[in-house]
Protein backbone atom coordinates (compact mmCIF):
# COMPACT_ATOMS: atom_id res chain seq x y z
CA UNK A 1 0.00 0.00 0.00
CA UNK A 2 1.18 3.72 -1.10
CA UNK A 3 0.02 7.03 0.44
CA UNK A 4 1.12 9.62 -2.11
CA UNK A 5 -0.31 12.60 -3.42
CA UNK A 6 -1.27 10.78 -6.33
CA UNK A 7 -3.80 8.81 -4.41
CA UNK A 8 -3.64 5.54 -2.49
CA UNK A 9 -3.45 2.17 -4.05
CA UNK A 10 -4.83 0.83 -0.67
CA UNK A 11 -8.32 0.56 -2.79
CA UNK A 12 -6.71 -1.99 -5.81
CA UNK A 13 -5.20 -4.22 -3.08
CA UNK A 14 -7.83 -4.16 -0.27
CA UNK A 15 -7.59 -6.17 3.10
CA UNK A 16 -10.18 -8.54 3.22
CA UNK A 17 -8.91 -8.96 7.23
CA UNK A 18 -9.70 -5.21 8.01
CA UNK A 19 -12.91 -5.60 5.78
CA UNK A 20 -14.83 -8.09 7.25
CA UNK A 21 -14.43 -6.98 10.95
CA UNK A 22 -15.53 -3.34 9.93
CA UNK A 23 -18.91 -4.84 8.48
CA UNK A 24 -19.66 -6.97 11.60
CA UNK A 25 -18.77 -3.67 13.54
CA UNK A 26 -21.18 -1.77 10.95
CA UNK A 27 -24.06 -4.38 11.72
CA UNK A 28 -23.99 -4.15 14.92
CA UNK A 29 -23.70 0.19 14.31
CA UNK A 30 -26.54 -0.43 12.12
CA UNK A 31 -28.51 -2.02 15.01
CA UNK A 32 -27.75 0.41 17.70
CA UNK A 33 -28.65 3.10 15.10
CA UNK A 34 -32.47 1.58 14.28
CA UNK A 35 -32.46 1.74 18.46
CA UNK A 36 -31.39 4.97 19.21
CA UNK A 37 -34.85 5.94 17.48
CA UNK A 38 -37.12 3.93 19.76
CA UNK A 39 -41.01 4.08 19.25
CA UNK A 40 -41.11 5.29 22.78
CA UNK A 41 -39.23 8.77 21.86
CA UNK A 42 -42.51 9.09 19.24
CA UNK A 43 -40.59 8.11 15.45
CA UNK A 44 -42.22 5.43 14.30
CA UNK A 45 -41.11 2.38 13.17
CA UNK A 46 -40.43 2.80 9.19
CA UNK A 47 -37.50 5.90 10.53
CA UNK A 48 -36.06 3.62 12.77
CA UNK A 49 -35.42 1.05 9.85
CA UNK A 50 -34.24 4.01 7.73
CA UNK A 51 -31.94 4.61 10.12
CA UNK A 52 -30.56 0.96 10.79
CA UNK A 53 -30.23 0.21 7.42
CA UNK A 54 -28.84 3.63 5.83
CA UNK A 55 -26.74 3.32 8.42
CA UNK A 56 -25.65 -0.78 7.28
CA UNK A 57 -25.71 0.42 3.67
CA UNK A 58 -22.71 3.15 4.62
CA UNK A 59 -20.87 0.34 6.55
CA UNK A 60 -21.09 -2.05 3.65
CA UNK A 61 -19.61 0.69 1.61
CA UNK A 62 -16.48 1.29 3.09
CA UNK A 63 -16.24 -2.19 4.21
CA UNK A 64 -15.69 -3.07 1.03
CA UNK A 65 -13.81 -0.14 -0.68
CA UNK A 66 -11.13 -1.46 2.60
CA UNK A 67 -11.76 -4.69 1.94
CA UNK A 68 -11.09 -4.32 -2.21
CA UNK A 69 -11.73 -6.81 -4.76
CA UNK A 70 -10.64 -9.51 -2.20
CA UNK A 71 -13.80 -9.10 -0.24
CA UNK A 72 -16.41 -11.31 -1.93
CA UNK A 73 -20.31 -9.90 -1.99
CA UNK A 74 -21.39 -13.43 -0.19
CA UNK A 75 -18.89 -12.44 2.31
CA UNK A 76 -19.35 -8.73 3.00
CA UNK A 77 -23.24 -9.48 3.10
CA UNK A 78 -22.96 -12.18 5.37
CA UNK A 79 -20.95 -10.45 8.23
CA UNK A 80 -23.29 -7.12 7.42
CA UNK A 81 -26.03 -9.56 8.32
CA UNK A 82 -25.05 -11.10 11.50
CA UNK A 83 -23.78 -8.14 13.10
CA UNK A 84 -27.10 -6.37 12.63
CA UNK A 85 -29.44 -9.91 13.28
CA UNK A 86 -27.92 -11.27 16.20
CA UNK A 87 -28.44 -8.38 18.23
CA UNK A 88 -31.77 -7.78 16.89
CA UNK A 89 -33.16 -11.29 17.49
CA UNK A 90 -32.01 -10.70 21.16
CA UNK A 91 -33.42 -7.18 21.70
CA UNK A 92 -36.66 -8.58 20.37
CA UNK A 93 -36.51 -11.50 21.97
CA UNK A 94 -36.24 -10.01 25.71
CA UNK A 95 -38.74 -7.20 24.06
CA UNK A 96 -41.47 -10.39 23.49
CA UNK A 97 -40.30 -12.54 25.87
CA UNK A 98 -39.45 -14.87 23.09
CA UNK A 99 -42.97 -14.97 21.53
CA UNK A 100 -43.12 -14.29 17.84
CA UNK A 101 -39.50 -13.64 17.24
CA UNK A 102 -39.07 -15.99 14.11
CA UNK A 103 -40.29 -14.65 11.70
CA UNK A 104 -39.13 -10.82 11.83
CA UNK A 105 -35.70 -12.19 12.49
CA UNK A 106 -35.60 -14.30 9.50
CA UNK A 107 -37.17 -10.76 7.55
CA UNK A 108 -34.40 -8.46 9.23
CA UNK A 109 -31.84 -11.50 8.11
CA UNK A 110 -32.42 -11.69 4.65
CA UNK A 111 -33.23 -7.98 3.84
CA UNK A 112 -30.14 -7.12 5.66
CA UNK A 113 -27.50 -9.89 3.97
CA UNK A 114 -29.47 -9.30 0.50
CA UNK A 115 -29.17 -4.74 0.83
CA UNK A 116 -25.14 -5.60 1.66
CA UNK A 117 -24.85 -8.11 -0.97
CA UNK A 118 -26.26 -5.70 -3.92
CA UNK A 119 -23.66 -2.89 -2.33
CA UNK A 120 -21.20 -4.90 -2.28
CA UNK A 121 -21.38 -6.90 -5.72
CA UNK A 122 -22.07 -2.65 -6.85
CA UNK A 123 -19.15 -1.07 -5.41
CA UNK A 124 -16.58 -4.74 -6.40
CA UNK A 125 -17.58 -3.95 -9.91
CA UNK A 126 -17.02 -0.22 -10.29
CA UNK A 127 -13.55 -1.36 -8.76
CA UNK A 128 -13.02 -3.41 -10.98
CA UNK A 129 -13.57 -1.10 -13.71
CA UNK A 130 -11.58 1.25 -12.05
CA UNK A 131 -8.43 -1.02 -13.20
CA UNK A 132 -8.83 -1.83 -16.05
Amino acid sequence: MTLSPHGSTAVDTGSLRKGLPIMILGGILAWVSGQSWSVQRGSGELFQLVMAYGNLAIMAGAAQLIAGLRGRPWMMATAGAAGMTVPWFFGLAVAQQGEGVLVPTLLVLVTSWGMTYALSTAIRVWLRRRQR
